[in-house]
């Protein structure tokens, strides 16, 4: 046995031993007292039949984001650049900062809903294979999983009204705001 291996196996025989030291537990802390903050993330996808840099154009073009994502958008398509985006019949702008842009593959943005404290970051990976462009979005850097989980309803609903937009040039927004509150409205008032 080599002299590396001996304090290492020496180690492992005095922690399976009855004789290893005890350490006294301490009382859990509560999350708003520990100082470590679990962050939450979810990632989706969906595969569109199209090539990447048609539908990376629909990701950072502010006129074709209006076809299937907010009902007003301003988008600087460039690393640092800003955007802006607005729901009809909500209030206040969804505001933030390019963070990631690579042109025909990666766009990140900070994403932060009006009145909403927490500062959450998007990016979407675009991945041709062959005719096909699989689409992945990560939403991440929540710190609590409710909030977690009504993003990942509404990123579920408009990755399927972009692959409908794109595939079969039907935007699914109008049914959705007969049935319910927009999505970005209930966003906004749960924190996502």
């Amino acid at each position: 046995m080599s002299a590396h291996g001996t304090p290492l196996m020496l180690l492992v025989l005095l922690a399976g031993s009855p004789a290893a030291p005890q350490h006294a537990k301490r009382a859990p802390q509560s999350e708003e007292t520990s100082p470590v903050t679990v962050m939450r993330s979810a990632t989706m996808q969906v595969t569109i039949a199209r090539d990447a840099v048609e539908i990376f154009n629909y990701l950072s073009d502010s006129r074709k984001l209006e076809l299937w994502f907010p009902d007003q958008a301003i988008m600087e398509p460039q690393l640092g650049g800003r955007y802006h985006f607005r729901w009809t019949g909500t209030e206040g702008v969804w505001s933030g900062v390019v963070t990631e842009f690579i042109r025909g593959n990666t766009l990140g943005f900070t994403w932060q809903p009006p009145d909403d404290p927490s500062e959450t970051s998007v990016r979407i990976k675009l991945s041709p294979e062959g005719a096909f462009t699989t689409v992945e979005l990560t939403h991440s850097r929540f710190t609590s999983s409710e909030a977690l989980e009504k993003a990942v309803k509404d990123w579920t609903f408009y990755l399927q009204n972009l692959k409908s937009v794109i595939e079969q040039n039907v935007d699914m927004r109008p049914s959705l705001r007969r049935k319910t509150t927009h999505p970005a409205a209930r966003s906004r008032r749960s924190g996502t």
